[in-house]
C-alpha cells in the first residue's frame, strides 16, 4: 500500500489519481495509434502506379469508288420450256434408244412403238388409192366419149349430168384417198417418238413392253432444257416502284444471281419478263430473267439468291464490315487523327457486302482511317495504338 505523507496529502492523492487515468488512456488507444503510424508510413513509402497503355486497335483505309445498290430477293432456277412427251397414236412400246436422265438434242429417236398396225393401214390406204384411181378413169373416159353425143342430142342432158357426176364423185374419192394415205404416213412417223427440244430426259413412266396410249395424262417422260436457263423471282411493291424510278419501265433489269452453297459463283443475267399486275396476297410482284448456262451450274428447281440493281453510286465511301457499329443515333465509326487519338462519326450505310460496307458522311473522305477492330475498349479523345493483324 502506497502511503503519503500528512504534508499535502491531498495533493499529491489527486496528482496520483491523473496519472493513473493518463496511464490507462495511453494503454487503450496505443494500438491505434500504432495502426495509424503504420498506415501512414506504408502510405508514404508505397510507389505510385504505372500508366494504362493505350489500347490495341486494328484500322483501315477509308476508299472510294462506284458502287452498285442492290435489292436482295429469293429466286428459283425454272427451264425456259417443258416438254412432256406423250405418245400420239397407240400402240406397244417397242424400245427406248435412251437412258433416263440422258442429255438429247432436238430430233433424237427416243422410242419405238410397233409401226405394224400403221403400216398395214398405209398399205391398205394406197391400194384404196389405186382402185379409185382406175374408177376415176374409166369415168372421164365415159364423160369424154358421151360429149360430143349429147351435143347432137343422141343422149338425154339427164343421162350425161349422171357421166359427169360419176367422174366428179371418182375424182373425189380420189383426193380422200391420197388424204388418207398421208394420215396414214403421219400415223407411221408417230410411232417413231422424237424429241421436240434439245434437254435433259427425265425418268420413265412407260417402259418397253407397256401399251402407250395416244395423248395420255402421264407423260412418257419429261425434257428440260438446261441452256439457256431461267429465273423467276418476285419483289414486294416498294422495291419495285424504287428499281423503276431508277430503270425505267422497259422491264430489262440487270440482275445477279448466285447459289447459297456458292456465293462466290455468280450469274449476270436481265430480266425479260414483268407480270403484269401487283400480287394482292402477297403484295410482290413476279419477275423472270434469263442467263446463259453451258456448264449446267444451274439446275432447274434450286432456289438461288437474286440481286436486282436499283441503281449506281458514283462516289460512295467504303470501309471493311467490322468498322461501322449501332448506336442509340443510328450507325457509326470511329475514325484516327495523326495524333492517334479516336472520334465517332454517324454515318448514312447505302449496302452492305461481305467484303464492304458503302457509305455516305458528311465528316469523312477518301484516304481517312478508320477503327475497324477493338472498338470496346475505346471512348472519344482516346490515345490508341493501331497494329496490323
Amino acid at each position: 500500500m502506497i502511503k503519503f505523507k500528512r504534508k499535502g496529502a491531498k495533493a499529491q492523492r489527486l496528482k496520483f489519481v491523473n496519472l493513473y487515468f493518463l496511464s490507462l488512456n495511453l494503454c487503450a488507444f496505443a494500438p491505434l495509434r500504432l495502426i495509424f503510424i503504420l498506415a501512414l508510413v506504408c502510405s508514404c513509402s508505397k510507389a505510385p502506379k504505372p500508366k494504362r497503355p493505350p489500347p490495341n486497335v486494328s484500322t483501315a483505309v477509308v476508299e472510294q469508288r462506284e458502287v452498285p445498290i442492290y435489292i436482295d430477293a429469293i429466286g428459283q432456277v425454272i427451264p425456259p420450256v417443258e416438254v412432256q412427251i406423250r405418245p400420239q397414236v397407240q400402240g406397244k412400246l417397242l424400245e427406248a434408244y435412251v437412258k433416263q436422265g440422258a442429255i438429247v438434242k432436238e430430233g433424237d429417236v427416243l422410242y419405238k412403238i410397233d409401226p405394224r398396225p400403221f403400216q398395214a393401214t398405209l398399205d391398205e390406204a394406197k391400194a384404196q388409192l389405186t382402185h379409185d384411181e382406175a374408177l376415176l378413169a374409166i369415168a372421164e373416159k365415159t364423160m369424154e366419149r358421151y360429149k360430143t353425143v349429147v351435143e347432137q342430142d343422141f343422149i338425154s342432158q339427164l343421162t350425161w349430168e349422171q357421166y359427169v357426176s360419176s367422174a366428179e364423185a371418182a375424182k373425189a374419192q380420189v383426193e380422200l384417198d391420197k388424204a388418207s394415205i398421208r394420215a396414214a404416213e403421219i400415223n407411221l412417223n408417230y410411232c417413231d417418238v422424237v424429241a421436240p427440244i434439245s434437254g435433259k430426259i427425265s425418268y420413265f413412266n412407260t417402259y418397253p413392253g407397256d401399251v402407250a396410249v395416244a395423248y395420255d395424262t402421264t407423260a412418257i417422260t419429261t425434257i428440260r432444257p438446261f441452256n439457256p436457263i431461267d429465273i423467276t423471282f418476285s419483289l414486294p411493291q416498294q422495291y419495285f416502284e424504287l428499281i423503276r424510278r431508277e430503270q425505267g419501265d422497259a422491264g430489262k433489269w440487270p440482275f445477279v444471281a448466285s447459289l447459297p452453297e456458292n456465293p462466290k459463283a455468280t450469274f449476270e443475267g436481265k430480266s425479260y419478263f414483268i407480270d403484269n399486275q401487283i400480287d394482292q396476297n402477297t403484295g410482290t410482284i413476279l419477275l423472270k430473267g434469263r442467263f446463259s448456262n453451258v456448264k449446267r451450274e444451274l439446275w432447274p428447281g434450286e432456289f438461288v439468291k437474286v440481286k436486282v440493281l436499283q441503281k449506281s453510286v458514283p462516289n460512295a465511301l467504303l470501309v471493311p464490315p467490322g468498322a461501322i457499329l449501332i448506336g442509340k443515333d443510328g450507325p457509326y465509326l470511329y475514325s484516327m487523327s495523326s495524333d492517334k487519338k479516336v472520334s465517332p462519326h454517324n454515318v448514312d450505310v447505302l449496302t452492305r457486302t461481305e467484303e464492304y460496307i458503302a457509305f455516305a458522311s458528311k465528316d469523312l473522305k477518301k484516304g481517312d482511317i478508320v477503327i475497324t477492330d477493338g472498338q470496346i475498349n475505346i471512348a472519344p479523345g482516346m490515345v490508341v495504338n493501331p497494329v496490323k493483324k
